[in-house]
């Protein structure tokens, strides 16, 4: 019965292999066999895990409770399979049972708080969550100034003066993401599902970067042709979002999108989407030229994330953005590519957290611009390339927050000296999840 206690946490952790069909079926049969032995009975509700035959797993672990009803784990998982199947009122009800007595476990316990807690959140109609991020950040190149005076204007080369070159500076933040689902409760489990998006950035001397954005998004997420296609969802929306620069407004934009996420396997997900929205910039002092962008961009982006082990994930992106505005020497077409890899491992000795996660990604970035801008060369269109990389550290301090630092590193390369620049980025700060 040794192996009731690593059952906790089989449904998360499950590993397929090319055979683990005819595991399961084999199982099967030494547990007709032997039905009151429990660890075959065990063994054949483990594999129906790993396969996704939940009802299965299901069975097995009811019949484990006829011949030993003493079994508070089993009825735990129990709680979890019909969770996972959406049967709540039945989930709950394993649940509280798995609690009742004196020798209960105290992980068990635990476990079963948390379950509940879940189960009294989802059906409720209206339910909330998000996280805000806070910290400071150092940049050796704040404004993506040129780091040469000498550029090129009007086809000849021009020297800038100091205050237009690069720049270091601070800035303290914030970023908040609200998240509302509105839940009928009907069949179909389809909810009406609104995010909110809040960026707010204070620089220590730059302050024509004092930046604040919001964006919302709204639109109904239900199942996409469940008839053909298995756990996978879909979620058009609205999108609406507005940018102050230097304590003023700069553009706000309005428009819509569709987001289509899949489910592939138990470690295996992707997410499709795009948008389209219209961009209108206010003339400002300073930035009397800001209705020449006014415009429309469409975007297309494709991200799959892999669970390699219960520790090491895997993530890829692409995407492509064109856009076009009003005056066409700001059109341009942007194409990426990003890889990443996170591993989460213990803490250093003698340091009392949770597990550390430590992410590195990459991203190169194209963008070819549509027309000729005649203020810089009356022969060439720009063409600028892009490198990103970002090494990531967060720490747990408990179940709600943690502490992350980041060290990004932005190289930018363009065919014209005035967009060729290079960016350090360091920063910490504290983020809570609700």
């Amino acid at each position: 019965m040794a192996a009731l206690c690593l059952f906790a946490g089989s449904v998360a952790q499950a590993q397929t292999t090319p055979n683990i069909q005819q595991q399961f079926d084999a199982a099967f049969q030494h547990m007709l066999q032997d039905p009151s032995n429990l660890d075959k009975s065990f063994k054949y509700a483990e594999l129906g895990i790993q396969i996704g035959d939940y009802e299965a797993a299901i069975s097995a672990l009811e019949r484990m409770l006829l011949y030993n009803p003493d079994l508070p784990r089993v009825r735990l998982e129990l709680g979890v399979l019909y969770f996972r199947l959406g049967s709540y009122a039945i989930a709950r009800t394993y649940l509280t049972r798995a609690v009742e007595g004196d020798n209960v476990p105290d992980d068990v316990r635990a476990r079963v708080a948390v379950f509940l807690d879940e189960i009294d959140n989802r059906l409720s109609n209206h339910r909330f969550s998000g996280s805000v991020y806070s910290g400071i950040r150092y940049q050796d190149n704040a404004n993506a100034g040129p780091e040469r005076p000498a550029i090129r204007v009007f086809d000849a080369e021009f020297q800038l003066d100091s205050e237009s070159t690069k720049k270091t500076d601070w800035n303290a933040f914030v970023s908040a993401n609200f998240r509302h689902v509105y839940d009928p409760q009907s069949h179909s489990g389809d909810v009406l599902e609104t995010n909110v998006l809040l960026y707010v950035s204070q620089q220590a001397h730059q302050h024509q970067l004092d930046l604040v954005f919001t964006e919302i998004t709204s639109g109904p997420r239900g199942q996409f042709m469940r008839e053909f296609i298995e756990n996978a969802s879909w979620r058009p929306h609205i999108i609406g979002s507005l940018v102050n620069l230097d304590d003023s407004p700069y553009y706000y934009s309005y428009g819509a999108g569709v987001d289509l996420d899949k489910q592939f396997t138990a470690k295996t997900n992707g997410a499709l989407s795009t948008s389209f929205v219209h961009k209108s910039y206010r003339p400002d002092i300073g930035r009397t030229t800001a209705r020449l962008q006014n415009g429309s961009e469409t975007n297309l982006a494709l991200d799959v994330r892999h669970q390699v082990t219960d520790a090491f994930v895997v993530t890829a992106s692409t995407s492509t953005t064109n856009l076009d505005t009003e005056d066409s020497r700001f059109a341009n077409s942007e194409y990426s590519l990003g890889l990443g890899a996170s591993v989460t491992y213990g803490p250093p000795e003698n340091v009392k957290t949770g597990p550390w996660t430590t992410s590195l990604s990459g991203a190169v970035l194209y963008t070819r611009y549509h027309a000729i801008d005649t203020d810089v060369d009356s022969f060439r269109k720009r063409k600028d390339q892009e490198y990103r990389a970002t090494l990531l550290t967060s720490v747990p301090v408990n179940d709600a927050w943690s502490v992350t630092s980041t060290v990004a590193r932005t190289v930018v390369d363009s065919n014209f000296k005035n967009y060729t620049y290079t960016n350090w980025a360091m920063s910490l700060g504290a983020s809570m999840r609700f």
